[in-house]
């Protein structure tokens, strides 16, 4: 599905090398870098949209709109469908909000994808809905 409209963006820093983890959710650290996040379910700020290649360079982070975003359903079983809330992974992917915990959900699926996909590019809206009940 392809859309006619440009996610809402900030810039920042780099913590890292980011330069592999462009369209993964990141979010803003104590020391003011933007880095993946490494907690399942913990809260994110956006998603990543270039490819920063060291430390203190530019990071292009989508905040609000649709966004492609990297996401993975080989975890447990979840596919996604259309309109399923997202969490973050332990490596800054996108996975369908599942039961049991709080997790931060950042998006909601713009488009579906199977079960057992390890990494792919999808369409997402950002929501920052926050914690939920389930995660």
């Amino acid at each position: 599905m392809s859309y006619d409209n440009k996610p809402e963006c900030i810039t920042g820093q780099a913590m890292a090398d980011l330069s592999t983890q462009q369209y993964s959710a990141v979010a803003l650290n104590s020391s003011g870098y933007y880095n993946v996040t490494a907690t399942r379910g913990a809260r994110v700020d956006g998603i990543l949209q270039n490819t920063p290649a060291a430390k203190g360079r530019g990071a292009l982070v989508a905040v609000g709109g649709v966004t492609k975003a990297t996401v993975q359903t080989n975890i447990a079983g979840l596919s996604i469908a259309y309109g399923d809330s997202l969490i973050n992974s332990t490596k800054g992917y996108l996975l369908k909000s599942s039961t049991g915990g709080t997790a931060f959900r950042i998006a909601r699926a713009e488009e579906a994808l199977s079960t057992g996909v390890a990494r792919a590019l999808l369409a997402v809206r950002i929501t920052n809905e926050g914690p939920t009940s389930t995660a």
